[in-house]
């Protein structure tokens, strides 16, 4: 009677997350891409340590937000002298072409490429892209989230950005011909397995070459050489299945621009960001993101942060305002009301809202707006499951206090 109080007692305590077993191998199932032996260098369960089940859930975790792969799961196979690790791993497709378009009005962005997410595979991700957002642009990068040794990551990007950008001069709008030539290269280290710091630099060249006759300008352009440093804290513990997230991504992003012969055009800027992912149901996903930003408050047409219906909120326009301090808004509801294994559908109902302070202003001025710059909408997503975080968007918003304000916007890949 004795002994086989003994044996129960094991058996609760194993299946509770105690250790019970030592492991005799670690096996991966599902691979074709993905190096076996880099997956070994990132997790915790080795052959002759003991099992542990909330370790193997937190491997399957953390394999998870790797943003690899569409699934994994983990299970412990008991044996005669032991206990088997197994991963079953769903891999992604992760040579592909990259095709993003958004829009709204008679405005249109377009970026055409080829990446690489799982180069060498060991999570580096390669790739060009072609970018058209009233001119053309080209983007070319490496990047290594996690080295084998799972504490450094690399980042090294060459770009050509050229747009029209429109510049405020007190009451006067003039529209410029825009190219920031830069090289970039960066640096990082894990400090958990969730929670990396980083740091890198950056050179630029931009050229500013007016376009209209808003107001005499002396000499065609404005030119600039300028030297970037930056640093920030990263934490990213958002697990992705298909459609679906579930998580925290939070960052805290600090760089300083220096600009030869133009002291109002250099400036220091702080920017925090959250966005927070949750599962609602079985079908239902939550997703929640605020930003707020703050730089150097020079009264400059030449100020870092914008309103953008491409980049942060849906309706509003084409850069319509610039400014040296922001905060933004966006929460969505996501609802997949179709699910196959190839694709699924998602409905969505939205809201989204910038404020921002003008370049030289003072912090009680940030929301004298006379347009409140509150978009509410929905849309549908089309998810395919073939490639990796790859869904159609189409949405519609408009303006509560301004119906005049709304339209379409569309893209390729979630808003955010």
């Amino acid at each position: 009677m004795f002994r086989a109080f003994i044996i129960l007692v094991i058996l609760i305590f194993g299946f509770t997350g105690e250790l019970f077993a030592q492991i005799d191998s670690v096996k991966f199932e599902g691979l074709t891409r993905t190096k076996e032996s880099y997956l070994r260098s990132l997790i915790t369960c080795k052959e002759g340590l003991e099992v542990d089940s909330i370790i193997l859930q937190k491997d399957v975790d953390f394999l998870k937000n790797l943003n690899l792969f569409f699934d994994v799961n983990g299970y412990i196979k008991e044996t005669e002298f032991g206990a088997n690790v197994v991963f079953e791993i769903h891999e992604a497709t992760y040579l592909y072409p990259v095709i993003w378009m958004s829009g709204f009005k008679d405005q249109l962005k377009v970026i055409l490429g080829v990446n690489h997410i799982n180069f060498l595979g060991r999570a580096q991700e390669i790739g060009f892209t072609y970018q058209y957002y009233d001119r053309h642009s080209f983007y070319l990068f490496w990047k290594a989230n996690r080295h084998s040794n799972k504490f450094t990551g690399h980042e090294f990007a060459l770009e050509k950005y050229s747009t029209i950008e429109p510049l405020y001069f007190e009451d006067t709008v003039s529209y410029f011909d825009f190219d920031n030539y830069s090289v970039l290269l960066g640096g990082h280290y894990w400090i958990t397995p969730y929670l990396k710091a980083g740091l890198g630099g950056k050179y630029m060249y931009e050229n500013y070459a007016q376009r209209d006759e808003a107001f005499p300008l002396a000499g065609d352009s404005f030119k600039f050489n300028k030297y970037q440093i930056h640093t920030g804290f990263t934490f990213n513990n958002v697990r992705t299945t298909y459609e679906r997230q579930q998580g925290i991504n939070a960052a805290v992003y600090g760089e300083y621009i220096h600009t030869e012969n133009y002291p109002m055009a250099s400036f220091l800027k702080f920017i925090s960001k959250i966005t927070y992912y949750r599962e609602f149901y079985k079908r239902g996903n939550i997703a929640l993101r605020g930003q707020f930003g703050v730089s150097t408050n020079n009264d400059s047409p030449f100020a870092p942060f914008v309103l953008d219906g491409i980049l942060n909120v849906r309706g509003i326009g084409n850069r319509v305002e610039r400014g040296t301090a922001e905060l933004i808004l966006n929460a969505e509801y996501r609802c997949t009301f179709l699910r196959h294994k190839w694709f699924s559908f998602q409905s969505v109902l939205f809201a989204d809202y910038g404020a921002l302070r003008e370049p030289g202003k003072k912090f009680d001025t940030f929301f004298d707006n006379g347009e409140t710059n509150l978009f509410l909408g929905g849309g549908l997503r089309f998810n395919l499951n073939v490639w990796y975080k790859t869904s159609l968007r189409v949405d519609y918003s408009f303006n509560p206090t301004n119906t005049s304000l709304h339209g379409v916007t569309f893209g390729i890949g979630q808003f955010f």
